[in-house]
């Protein structure tokens, strides 16, 4: 029995001396500093005990890191394993704060993620090894870009808000938000979680925790494009999204309700707004002349209530502009008549496309000057 445990302890013995023989010591990182022998030194530089771990070790180890990525980057070595071991190192402690180290392991993944979508089949492993880089990376403005950049070219992703909100309040946001992809990342984002809110509140907080100021202004003009959108839902949420912040101007308000009840209105807070905006220029004619001035330019001229299938809908907006707006119905039926006589300069053809159902209804009414009437029936005639 004691025979076999002294065979058992030295066996042990000779083990832990095996091991221990394994193990280097400083000098021997240090040669292998020298040599550049950066795989070698990376796979032992833990041996030291942490309590020998000095600042000269931890030079030495940065030093060794930095060489291990140039010299992948050099030799185009873009595989997995090198992947793998750049991103163990990535977490290292002595590694995750240094700058240095981040910048270069950035540079490495940008590579390595492009050769990796370029060249295989499962791009799926390529997205979900982009997306573990990004979860421990330093995901500052520039990275986030290049993610994009890398996803937009090579994967069929749509979403980028993952990275785009790393932009939209760094210092970084005056150059990247004008950006016309950025803009409509902001703009989705929004739209996404807007879209069926209508709280003031609710709809600024959602903003500033979103977006920095300049990423807003970068794309206020845009939204208010979109005011005279063809497409109702993107005009009805602009102008929401503009009244929350109060970023619009009387006049560009005027405009908007004034285009909005002309463009097929729908019964609710902008038709009852747009109503009582325009009884109120109704009483103000400078005010009536800066909108009509607007108006005049939008081509092809709005009027689609014109044409509304519900007869006393459209005959009550019609009287409403006849009462209180008159020089707009006025030039519209003025407009008609130039095109249908070939009168005037049209790049974009007819620019009244309800001209025929705004005569109509109009015959037995005084909605339109009697001469323009008489023009338009020896036209049609």
């Amino acid at each position: 029995m004691e025979k076999t445990f002294s065979k058992i302890l030295i066996c042990l013995l000779i083990f832990t001396l095996r091991v221990s023989a394994q193990k280097y010591d400083i000098r021997d990182l240090e040669q292998l500093s020298k040599n550049k022998n950066f795989q070698e030194f990376l796979n032992h530089a833990k041996d030291i005990r942490p309590s020998k771990r000095t600042k000269y070790w931890s030079e030495m180890l940065q030093n060794m890191a930095l060489g291990q990525i140039d010299f992948y980057l050099e030799k185009r070595i873009l595989n997995d394993s090198s992947f793998t071991q750049i991103e163990k190192l990535a977490l290292w402690p002595e590694l995750i704060k240094d700058e240095f180290f981040q910048i270069k392991r950035n540079r490495f993944v940008e590579f390595y993620l492009e050769q990796c979508f370029e060249k295989r089949q499962n791009k799926q492993t390529c997205s979900d090894q982009l997306y573990s880089f990004w979860n421990s990376s330093n995901q500052n403005p520039d990275l986030a870009m290049t993610m994009v950049n890398i996803l937009r070219t090579f994967s069929s992703a749509k979403n980028y808000w993952t990275f785009y909100q790393k932009i939209t309040k760094s210092d970084l946001q005056e150059f990247y938000c004008p950006k016309p992809r950025v803009k409509t990342a902001i703009f989705n984002h929004l739209r996404k979680n807007l879209e069926e809110v209508d709280e003031v509140k609710v709809i600024n907080n959602f903003i500033t925790t979103s977006i920095g100021n300049t990423c807003w202004h970068s794309i206020l003009a845009d939204l208010k494009g979109l005011l005279f959108s063809k497409k109702q839902g993107l005009r009805d949420f602009s102008f929401k999204i503009l009244s929350a912040k109060e970023a619009m101007t009387q006049l560009e308000r005027d405009t908007y309700l004034v285009f909005y009840i002309l463009s097929n209105p729908i019964i609710g807070n902008n038709f009852n707004r747009a109503w009582t905006t325009m009884m109120s220029m109704g009483q103000d004619y400078g005010r009536r002349v800066k909108v009509y001035n607007r108006l005049k330019f939008i081509d092809p001229l709005p009027g689609e209530v014109f044409s509304h299938r519900v007869t006393e809908k459209r005959e009550a907006i019609i009287n409403l502009f006849h009462q209180n707006f008159p020089e707009y119905l006025n030039h519209y039926a003025k407009t008609c008549v130039n095109f249908l006589k070939g009168q005037g300069d049209f790049p974009n053809g007819n620019p009244t496309l309800h001209c025929d159902e705004l005569y109509k209804i109009s015959k037995k009414k005084r909605w339109i000057n009697q001469t323009l009437k008489l023009q338009y029936s020896a036209i049609k005639k």
